[in-house]
């Protein structure tokens, strides 16, 4: 079974969307964290949610990468 990180509080969530857009680097912790946030805790705002997906179109498109 796959363990997912703990759930953590919207205000937890702006840290890592701003580091991994300043650095273009996103770990994959950091991926399941914020995937676990958007498909289960239901305290994300409409902000909240735009700027996961601002991190997750940089994925798609080149602009971040996925570090180990």
């Amino acid at each position: 079974m796959v363990s997912s990180p703990p759930q953590k509080p919207a205000s937890d969530i702006q840290p890592l969307v701003t580091a991994a857009l300043e650095q273009g680097i996103l770990s994959r912790r950091d991926h399941l964290t914020l995937s676990t946030a958007m498909l289960s805790n239901p305290a994300l705002t409409a902000r909240d949610r735009q700027h996961i997906n601002q991190v997750f179109d940089g994925l798609r498109t080149g602009r971040l990468r996925l570090a180990d």
